[in-house]
């Protein structure tokens, strides 16, 4: 006879999904819908890209890599009792400590390491379907941040801190022929402030330890000083100066809407605002390229008895940059949707996987050492939790 599976566990398995973090969910929310007190999370599967016209001069291939993510969490840690977490992935490295005694008057200290040595930038403009790069070149950044927060009233929390920053870049293996003259920037460092506002009415299913309603709405505003100099761009699309001061704007939600006990609609977005000049931000592609750009995914989230489950969703995506000409497009919008999935072997062992496909061919790349990217994108991995404590 099968033997049954006491319902403690089950409940911690349906968890699982919140506790696979990113370097953005790290970076950007500050109060996010966490089940666990303490964690070590390790994922590792392989990631593919296929694109709908290749073109390897370009980026757009058919390539298969590695992808995971290692993430530890101790809202326990030191003397402090304070809350350790750290990241590592290949969309970044985090590492922060927090706690609420350091200064007193339930104000929230925060320090935070940043790093994402392995970026890369695509500046150019869409022609129709088709992103026409003018430059393609890499870089990496490293930054400090220190941060003061406060429930300013239940549910809403606000959090005011400096920040520092190393960036730095070279030449992409792409960067031939015509791309070849465009003018990388130099390294330089950065400094600035940083102001989060927060509102989070999320509210936990304690039986299945998943955010079931209520929703998590971050504002992040900054602005940068920094010691760059010499000149970005090409002779053709036109060289500029970096500015030596910008300012930008982001936003973020988590929204979840439950349907019945088994499906919760999710509404998941991002979006951001930034100073025309600020071409290193506005070419980066880990997100939708330009100065003003919005990426927007509305889900359903199925669950399949204890073990399982499935999320399908549509995804839309704006993007606004600087065309070269007047051939060029400077607002682009793109559509796509796909599928993820999550199936429980038990609490400690998950298969996670997921297709996706948008018809912007300016995808963030798969891989660390090249820009390789493409409309069509999935994975597969397995993901293991060693332990986790729930709260």
């Amino acid at each position: 006879m099968t033997p049954r599976v006491p319902r403690i566990v089950l409940a911690g398995v349906l968890a699982a999904p919140l506790a696979a973090q990113s370097f953005v969910d790290l970076t950007e929310a500050r109060t996010p819908a966490n089940p666990y007190s303490s964690l070590f999370e390790v994922e590792a599967g392989a990631i593919g890209t296929q694109a709908v016209d290749e073109d390897a001069t370009v980026g757009l291939v058919n390539d298969l890599s590695w992808d995971g993510h290692v993430y530890y969490r101790d809202d326990a840690f030191s003397s402090r009792r304070g809350t350790l977490e750290a990241y590592a992935g290949r969309d970044g490295l985090y590492a922060g400590f927090y706690d609420g005694k350091m200064v007193g008057d339930e104000t929230v200290t925060r320090f935070e390491f940043r790093a994402r040595p392995w970026q890369f930038y695509r500046d150019g403009a869409y022609r129709g379907s088709n992103f026409v790069p003018n430059g393609l070149f890499e870089g990496s950044d490293y930054e400090g941040y220190l941060g003061f927060g406060k429930e300013a009233q239940q549910g809403l929390y606000v959090e005011f801190g400096p920040f520092y920053q190393r960036k730095s870049f070279r030449r992409s293996s792409l960067a031939v022929g015509s791309l070849a003259s465009f003018a990388i920037p130099e390294d330089y460092a950065a400094y600035g402030g940083r102001l989060y506002v927060e509102q989070n009415t999320a509210q936990m299913d304690r039986r299945r330890g998943i955010a079931q309603s209520g929703y998590v709405l971050t504002l992040i505003g900054e602005r940068e000083w920094n010691d760059s100099a010499g000149l970005i761009g090409n002779p053709v699309s036109g060289e500029t100066e970096l500015p030596s001061a910008v300012w930008r704007a982001r936003a973020r939600i988590e929204w979840y809407i439950p349907s019945s006990d088994t499906m919760t609609w999710e509404v998941y977005g991002r979006g951001g605002w930034s100073d025309q000049k600020d071409r290193v931000v506005n070419d980066d592609s880990a997100r939708p390229l330009g100065d003003q750009w919005a990426d927007l995914q509305a889900r359903l989230r199925i669950s399949i008895g204890n073990s399982w489950t499935v999320t399908p969703y549509v995804q839309g995506q704006y993007s606004k940059l600087q065309g070269a000409d007047s051939a060029s497009d400077a607002r682009k919008f793109f559509f796509g949707g796909g599928v993820e999935t999550y199936f429980h072997l038990s609490e400690a062992f998950s298969v996670h996987g997921f297709y996706s496909y948008l018809d912007n061919e300016s995808r963030p790349s798969i891989r660390v050492d090249e820009d390789a990217h493409g409309e069509h994108m999935f994975y597969v991995g397995l993901v293991m939790r060693f332990g986790a404590q729930r709260r």
